[in-house]
């Protein structure tokens, strides 16, 4: 049985987006599960996809090729988090222009939908005598993640009867 992945979620795509819209240099846009040393750095940004939610499944059964395409629609949850100066106000920037015309073609180029937004949150941390500003705020997306499993049908079926 083959499993082929048509369209998945491309975080790598979406930590581009946010460093364009956020005028940022990619590398300072880091993958929360896979960090740098950060400790040269006086401002960057981390992005996590941090849970997904299954809203319904779509079962196509293509006789012709045999295969089901499976297509799951899910309400996916991405955590932001920016440290150094300006974090809050650089997550209110994202936050405002996550609804314009040019973001819009962007996640729909990705296969993504911009649903909302949570509160942007505060979290100041103290470190080395001084205080870091911190903020957080999780967007939350819908996409339609597809995949193909080949399914092999039988079209006829011989019987040999025996009579005993």
């Amino acid at each position: 049985m083959a499993i082929t992945t048509v369209w998945q979620l491309d975080m790598e795509e979406v930590r581009r987006m946010i460093a364009e819209i956020l005028t940022l240099p990619d590398e300072r846009v880091f993958d929360a599960n896979n960090m740098q040393d950060v400790s040269e750095l006086d401002y960057f940004v981390t992005v996590l996809n941090s849970h997904q939610l299954d809203i319904g499944t779509e079962i196509k059964f293509n006789g012709k090729d045999e295969e089901e395409i499976i297509s799951t629609l899910k309400e996916v949850n991405i955590s932001i988090n920016a440290y150094g100066k300006n974090s809050y106000q650089l997550l209110c920037k994202l936050t405002q222009s996550m609804r314009s015309t040019s973001v819009w073609q962007r996640l729909k180029r990705m296969g993504m939908g911009y649903l909302r937004c949570s509160e942007i949150r505060s979290l100041p941390t103290a470190i080395d005598g001084g205080e870091e500003q911190r903020a957080e705020v999780d967007l939350i997306f819908s996409i339609n993640s597809i995949i193909k499993a080949n399914v092999k049908c039988g079209k006829t079926v011989n019987f040999k009867l025996i009579r005993g």
